[in-house]
C-alpha cells in the first residue's frame, strides 16, 4: 500500500528531526497524561491539528503578508509556554474537568500559529485544480495526525520504561517537562539573538 504524498509530507512535518517546534510540543502537551487519558490527549491533539489546518489553508488562499520573524517567535513562545506549565504543575493536570475545554481552545490556538509558521513551506507544493487541493489538505492533515500520535506513542513506551525503573508517573512527567522547557528556551535565546 502507498502513502499518498500529502499524508507522508503530513507525517513527516511532525516527526523530522529538524523539526523541534512539533515534537517539543506534541511530547510536552502529552507528558502529564496516561494512556487511558485519551479523551483528553487525543482531543488536544486533534485540536491542534485543526487549528494548524485551518490556518494553513487559510494563510495560503488569502496571502496575508506576515512577519516572519515574529511567527517563528510566537511558535517558540507556544513551546516555552506548553512545557513551563507542566514544571509548573509539577507534572499533574489539574484537578477539575472544566479544563477541558479551554485545553483544546488554547491547543487549537497553538496549531493555529504552527500553521502559520509553515505555510509559506507548503503553498508551493500544493495543487491548483481544487478537488486535488481539498484531498492534499485532507491528506495532509491526516498526516500531521499519525506523526503525532507517533510521538504519543514514544512518550507512552518512555513512560512505560520509566514506570518499571520505578518513576511515578508525576515525576516522569515532570523530567520531560522541563527537559522540554530546557530546550525551547535554549531555542528561544538562539531565536532572540539570532
Amino acid at each position: 500500500m502507498t502513502v499518498p504524498p500529502f499524508a507522508e509530507l503530513g507525517m513527516f512535518h511532525i516527526l523530522d528531526p529538524q523539526a523541534w517546534d512539533h515534537l517539543l510540543f506534541v511530547a510536552a502537551l502529552v507528558a502529564p497524561f496516561a494512556p487511558k487519558d485519551a479523551k483528553a490527549w487525543f482531543g488536544a491533539l486533534t485540536a491542534f491539528a485543526v487549528g494548524h489546518t485551518a490556518a494553513m489553508a487559510s494563510q495560503v488562499a488569502l496571502q496575508i503578508p506576515l512577519p516572519e520573524r515574529a511567527v517563528e517567535g510566537a511558535v517558540l513562545a507556544t513551546l516555552v509556554f506548553t512545557s513551563a506549565r507542566v514544571v509548573w504543575l509539577k507534572g499533574t493536570v489539574p484537578p477539575a474537568r472544566s479544563w477541558l475545554r479551554a485545553e483544546l481552545a488554547v491547543a487549537a490556538l497553538f496549531g493555529v500559529v504552527h500553521g502559520l509558521a509553515f505555510a509559506k513551506d507548503l503553498a508551493p507544493l500544493l495543487p491548483s485544480d481544487r478537488g486535488a487541493l481539498w484531498a492534499s489538505w485532507g491528506w495532509f492533515a491526516l498526516g500531521v495526525e499519525v506523526g503525532q500520535l507517533a510521538v504519543v506513542a514514544g512518550v507512552f513506551l518512555l513512560r512505560a520504561g520509566a514506570s518499571a525503573r520505578r518513576f511515578s508517573p508525576k515525576d516522569f512527567a515532570l523530567a520531560l517537562g522541563a527537559l522540554c522547557l530546557g530546550i525551547s528556551l535554549h531555542l528561544a535565546s538562539q531565536w532572540y539573538t539570532g
